[in-house]
């Protein structure tokens, strides 16, 4: 058994981070405003004493509900499956598609990073799922050069798991059991559905 850990982004709370992210701009800019303009031309003087703790209020909320979107994830793999801390169990027969973002990641002959910093283009927020037979979704975000919820090294982490998950499954749908790539199961976008394989076992 191999067991793998890092952070990850699970994409949550989306509602409430953007309810406090616009709550917290609407009242800094209205403390700043009252403290910048004349109080006594625009804005009665209890006024500060009401947006300012409205404004630390907002940020702490931010803060707290953003820092919940990051979850820590250790997974077991053995020969017929493997175990999530955060999704459960699930046996390699019992996948049906895997979803792998594998032309946006470096590693595998992607965009690298230096045309990010060139670009000043947005680094990628790479989504990654697996679906079994019985409708579970297995669903990890992560930035592979690291970011606000996992770093480099847990998406170095992450990426060893997804190597040994395919190279464990390449046997179940092909006969020759010699895995000499990472994309030898998926196709050139990193998808893999069971129901194309022709060769299925069970």
């Amino acid at each position: 058994m191999k067991t793998y850990q890092f952070r990850f982004n699970n994409n949550k709370k989306t509602a409430a981070i953007l309810l406090w992210f616009f709550s917290t701009l609407l009242t800094i800019t209205l403390t700043t405003t009252i403290l910048v303009v004349p109080v006594e031309d625009y804005f009665p003087n209890w006024l500060l004493l009401l947006t300012f703790p409205l404004m630390l209020l907002s940020i702490y909320k931010l803060y707290k509900v953003a820092s919940r979107r990051q979850s820590i994830e250790i997974i077991t793999v053995n020969k017929e499956g493997f175990t999530s801390s955060c999704f459960g169990s699930v046996l390699f027969s019992e996948i049906t598609s895997i979803k792998i973002p594998a032309r946006e990641i470096s590693l595998l002959g992607g965009v690298n990073y230096d045309y990010y910093k060139r670009t000043e283009a947005d680094i990628p927020h790479l989504v990654t799922s697996i679906t079994a037979n019985d409708g579970k979704t297995f669903c990890w975000v992560l930035d592979e050069w690291g970011g606000l919820y996992n770093s480099k090294e847990d998406f170095s982490v992450f990426f060893d798991f997804l190597t040994a998950l395919t190279d464990q499954m390449y046997p179940l749908y092909h006969d020759n059991e010699t895995v000499s790539t990472y994309l030898k199961i998926l196709d050139e976008n990193g998808s893999w559905e069971k129901s194309r394989e022709q060769n299925l076992i069970g």
